[in-house]
């Protein structure tokens, strides 16, 4: 019913900066004044399609704003701001909104970039790969690596002969490594960026991806042969019937060549993949890469719309491809929202890691290494076993970073450990330790971000202000007047007898609505029930899985208002009313079953929901009254009058 964001920016959407006291100030609210210059700037905001400088409008909003920094005081004196779910919910706004201050279109502008460059130029890699967990493994994967690509480069070796005896990528071993051609998005990010800033016929030097360590050759580049769209027939195979599928694939694609028979109807009959099989045939759209090299060539390799494909083998069976449309590569506006979507799917933690690395060249970021190396040493490995906590260090006292000239030493790191896991560790003592670390310089980053924006960024300031007085006003309002009419269950009683004259039903009727954009359905229902059968025995017959245009039901209390063009005599209970049609072309039935001719009173629980609303109305104004006493307007009307125009 309420919401936040109408508080932020229904309630004005203003930034409270104290003016000073001065003969410019339009007024003051308890000890805060508002000064002619921010008057006129929130006025002129929150009335921005055509300001109205009269003076009643100009007196109306000083009411308006002077009430809304009452509030905001008065959540201040209350402290409503230490509360730690509204600590949380503003810091999670905060934080948010730092990120739209920070480098992030510039990075998201260069990556999209290069996504649109590897989309359109398509390489062909072969690859090394080494796995194996652990820093001490991985830097044996690595130094392997790197001396592998000593003897490739020597001559001593080709890449192919290595990958083979050495990579442990079971699916291109055997074929020296080859993956074939890759563009934007089809690998690890690590991986595309290596393949693409490796010159052609060179190799890489050795690079980490979360599935180990990688040697990459890069063998050819073309322009992207883009997109296909194809229909196909599967014919499934085994060792015992081939021979036997592949005659029967042949004659298919003879017939459909001859044009004797229909692809539809091929698929219809021999097809075996159940996910085409009920689309003509019609797959997802094939690209370069992203299925078996033998699909890829026969696919890519139709010319003109409706071209059959001689017979394709692949590890799925036997397959005829039938071209129902090309789609090429766009231009990169034209591309654009693709590349953003797959950006946010595919880069999030390369986006968030660019994004990281700005903000701290931004705050002159310092980093000391050998002090975590010192902390995680120094950590006793019997504080990471079950039921054991995080024990005290005292002697820890080392600078590991620093971030906006503030410095972050072990003990804060340490501090920061107990209040995130209460002291429980658990998994390898290096690993776990480094990936809190990671998690603690982010939070300081980020912390030290927004502060340094509060500090130097007025928008970012004033944005952060607005939410804020708009969460503390939430809380205040949902204290002093939502909860409290709506769990009042006396008062709201009372309040209900006491003006019970205001909560009246209009004339009409209880009963039914049948509505649906099926005629026949209508007059097949409206003449059942005439015949003597009941609502749900006639919905019953209409309502079936054939009839795909449904009939609609409500039920409830009318008001004769809601139908003007039925005369309010002919309401009869159970006497259907229509075919009638309404302003959508929407046709109904009314099946009335209780008729009100006059207007009747409503009892507590049918009004309940206005009872309560009027019932806010009522305290707010109480509120706001005690408010007003407490935080005392007072207008400088010469200043006021100088704004009338």
């Amino acid at each position: 019913m309420y919401s936040k964001s109408i508080l932020t920016l229904g309630l004005f959407g203003l930034s409270l900066g104290i003016g000073q006291l001065s003969a410019q100030n339009v007024f003051t609210v308890g000890k805060q004044a508002v000064s002619k210059t921010e008057f006129l700037n929130w006025y002129q905001k929150n009335n921005a399609q055509k300001p109205s400088f009269d003076r009643p409008s100009l007196e109306n909003f000083v009411n308006l704003y002077a009430l809304y920094k009452m509030k905001v005081m008065d959540a201040n004196a209350l402290k409503l701001d230490t509360i730690p779910a509204i600590q949380s919910d503003i810091e999670m706004y905060k934080s948010q909104l730092a990120k739209s201050f920070g480098n992030d279109k510039k990075i998201t502008d260069a990556l999209l970039a290069k996504a649109y460059e590897h989309s359109v130029q398509e390489r062909s890699v072969a690859h090394i790969m080494l796995t194996g967990f652990g820093s001490e493994m991985e830097n044996t994967n690595k130094r392997v690596l790197d001396s592998l690509a000593i003897v490739i480069n020597a001559g001593k070796m080709s890449f192919e002969a290595a990958a083979k005896e050495f990579s442990l990528d079971r699916g291109t071993a055997q074929n020296g490594g080859a993956i074939g051609f890759i563009h934007a998005f089809q690998t690890p990010y690590e991986f595309e960026e290596t393949v693409y800033s490796t010159p052609v016929g060179s190799i890489s030097k050795a690079f980490k991806t979360k599935s180990g360590y990688h040697l990459v050759k890069v063998l050819a580049e073309r322009p992207a042969l883009g997109t296909v769209e194809v229909a196909q027939i599967l014919l499934p195979i085994t060792d015992d019937n081939k021979a036997q599928q592949m005659v029967l694939a042949q004659s298919i694609v003879q017939q459909l060549k001859a044009g004797t028979t229909s692809f539809e109807q091929m698929v219809k009959e021999y097809s075996d993949d159940i996910y085409s099989k009920n689309t003509k045939g019609v797959i997802k759209p094939i690209s370069s890469g992203s299925t078996e090299e033998s699909i890829e060539k026969a696919v890519f390799g139709l010319k003109n719309r409706g071209d059959i494909s001689n017979p394709v083998v692949s590890s799925m069976g036997i397959h005829i491809f039938k071209l129902i449309k090309d789609i090429p590569i766009g231009s990169f506006e034209e591309e654009k929202p693709e590349l953003t979507a797959k950006m946010d799917r595919y880069w999030t933690k390369e986006i968030n890691d660019l994004k990281m690395e700005a903000t701290k060249k931004e705050l002159g970021f310092k980093e000391y290494p050998q002090a975590l190396t010192e902390l995680i040493g120094a950590i006793d490995d019997k504080d990471f076993e079950k039921d054991k906590t995080l024990g005290h260090y005292p002697h820890l006292k080392a600078v590991m970073m620093e971030v906006n000239g503030k410095k972050y030493y072990q003990q804060d790191f340490l501090n920061y450990i107990n209040k995130l896991t209460q002291g429980r560790l658990a998994g390898n003592k290096e690993a776990t330790l480094k990936d809190l670390y990671r998690v603690f310089l982010e939070k300081m980053v980020a912390d030290a971000h927004i502060a340094h924006l509060e500090k130097t960024n007025t928008d970012y300031k004033k944005l952060s202000e607005e939410y804020t007085n708009g969460v503390l006003i939430f809380d205040l309002m949902e204290k002093n007047i939502w909860n409290k009419a709506s769990q009042d269950s006396l008062g709201l009683e009372e309040y209900y007898k006491k003006h019970s004259k205001q909560y009246q039903w209009e004339a009409g009727f209880k009963g039914e609505v049948l509505q649906s954009k099926n005629h026949d359905a209508l007059l097949q229902i409206k003449n059942a029930i005439d015949n003597g059968k009941s609502i749900e025995d006639a919905l019953k017959e209409v309502n079936t899985p054939d009839n795909d245009q449904k009939i609609y039901q409500q039920i409830g209390r009318f008001n004769f208002s809601l139908f003007p063009q039925v005369a309010q005599d002919k309401f009869v209970a159970y006497k259907v009313i229509g075919i009638l049609t309404d302003d959508q072309g929407n046709e109904y039935i009314i099946i009335p079953e209780e008729v009100y001719q006059t207007s009747q009173p409503k009892s507590f629980i049918d009004a309940k929901d206005k009872v309560v609303e009027d019932y806010q109305k009522v305290i707010e104004k109480n509120w706001n009254d005690k408010l007003k006493a407490k935080y005392p307007l007072k207008i400088n009307t010469a200043v006021l009058n100088s704004l009338v125009k």
